[in-house]
């Protein structure tokens, strides 16, 4: 019974995020118009796409912060301040005044609550699946790496499923704010929530190792970093091409509505969620490095042919190119958390792999979307996402393929602390 309160207090702070994340994401073409302002309508959707990338710093300094609190002062103590941070800014995004309002600050504002929300989210994804998996049984890892995984679906299938709901009944341009409250609000029940959650002992045993500088944390670990960063930026890639960019994308070189495109996305977010489990099965029944190796030179493979027939395609065929791109998305992320964890030590987990994550998610993932549209806009080639998403997949896959090594040492060093501790 504990440790299912653990695990579920693990997850809960992961769907708030996600739901967050995704939110700005699907209302984006709502939101452009409000805050930007601009007649031209892929121009106000690039520059709404763009505050992505306004976490670029923000979100590598909260994980240093808050992973550096994870590692000292205990993962609840992380978790519940990332929560509180993350439900604070959510709450501000819905409040905001629009550009109609207070005219050029409403981007500014905009952009300053982003910021706001990449710095506390940074210590939350990661830091809630280094939770999860510290306290799930050891052969069981990949598995629930893959369940993690699969709450993270649930809170974007529900933000899709509510702006879906908006749109079809003509109100979301009235209503988006409700949206980013809700989220606010069930931020700040998690923290509550997490109060009655206990450490995990994996790190407890650790906890009382000598603290090291982060300069001389980052040295050793360096090598790992480098791989999860490019892992990461894979799994915000793939995410970003098949659900954020298609909202915009789709509309543009198809004949498809908003309205369908949205509909598609709620149904592919429910498949996401229902395969994950089934690649986690997998990873755990062969290697977490097998699995996932397979799914980024697949996409280096099939990248340019299935954006190449997206050109004018039909309904069928838009949902059929958006299913391969789910499926190879979802066999690399499965055991993605289980994959990172045993590249660091207990003792500087939260921190290497938090800021990896991060510099993942803003250097590579991030800006999918926004690049994608712009190369579309320069060039008119259907086909200009796909040069980004064979880039990304490339790092990935030499990232798995330099993990055995990265691993093996990880292995020696953990090894030596734990005799260190007898």
């Amino acid at each position: 019974m504990r440790r299912k309160r653990n695990l579920v207090a693990g997850m809960v702070g992961n769907i708030v995020e996600h739901y967050d994340k995704a939110l700005y994401g699907f209302l984006a073409p709502v939101l452009a118009p409000l805050f930007f302002g601009t007649k031209d309508r892929l121009s106000s959707l690039i520059l709404a796409y763009s505050a992505y990338a306004f976490g670029f710093f923000f979100r590598p300094l909260g994980s240093l912060v808050l992973g550096r609190i994870g590692d000292r002062f205990g993962r609840k103590c992380a978790l519940q301040l990332s929560l509180c941070g993350m439900g604070f800014a959510t709450m501000l995004l819905g409040s905001l005044p629009t550009r109609a309002e207070i005219g050029a600050w409403a981007p500014v504002l905009l952009a300053m609550c982003w910021m706001l929300q990449n710095f506390f989210s940074a210590g939350e994804i990661v830091g809630g699946a280094i939770f999860v998996l510290e306290h799930a049984q050891a052969q069981k890892k990949s598995f629930f790496s893959s369940l993690f995984n699969a709450a993270t679906v649930k809170a974007i299938l529900l933000a899709s499923a509510l702006v879906m709901l908006l749109t079809m009944f003509g109100v979301v341009e009235k209503y988006w704010r409700v949206l980013f409250w809700a989220g606010g609000l069930t931020a700040l029940m998690g923290v509550f929530f997490r109060r009655f959650a206990d450490e995990p002992q994996e790190f407890v045993m650790m906890r009382s190792r000598p603290k090291e500088k982060l300069r001389k944390i980052l040295f050793h670990n360096r090598y790992a970093l480098m791989a999860v960063i490019g892992a990461a930026g894979f799994t915000w890639t793939t995410y970003s091409l098949a659900f954020t960019l298609m909202i915009a994308y789709l509309p543009l070189v198809t004949s498809l509505s908003p309205a369908e495109v949205l509909s598609v996305n709620t149904a592919l977010l429910g498949l996401d969620m229902v395969l994950l489990p089934c690649f986690g099965w997998l990873a755990q029944r062969t290697s977490n490095e097998r699995v996932m190796l397979m799914a980024a030179c697949t996409s280096c493979l099939v990248a340019l042919p299935i954006y190449y027939l997206l050109n004018e395609a039909n309904f069928a065929v838009v949902v059929g190119i958006r299913v391969v791109i789910v499926l190879l998305g979802v066999a690399f992320a499965a055991p993605y958390h289980a994959w990172a964890q045993e590249l660091v030590a207990p003792q500087h987990r939260y921190t290497v792999l938090s800021l990896g994550y991060s510099l993942g998610s803003q250097l590579i993932g991030a800006p999918t979307t926004a690049v994608s549209l712009w190369m579309f806009q320069k060039t008119g080639w259907t086909g200009a996402p796909a040069l980004y998403l064979m880039c990304s997949a490339a790092l990935a896959a030499m990232a798995i393929a330099a993990s055995a090594s990265i691993k093996a040492k990880s292995k020696e060093a953990l090894s030596k602390d734990l005799l260190g501790t007898i």
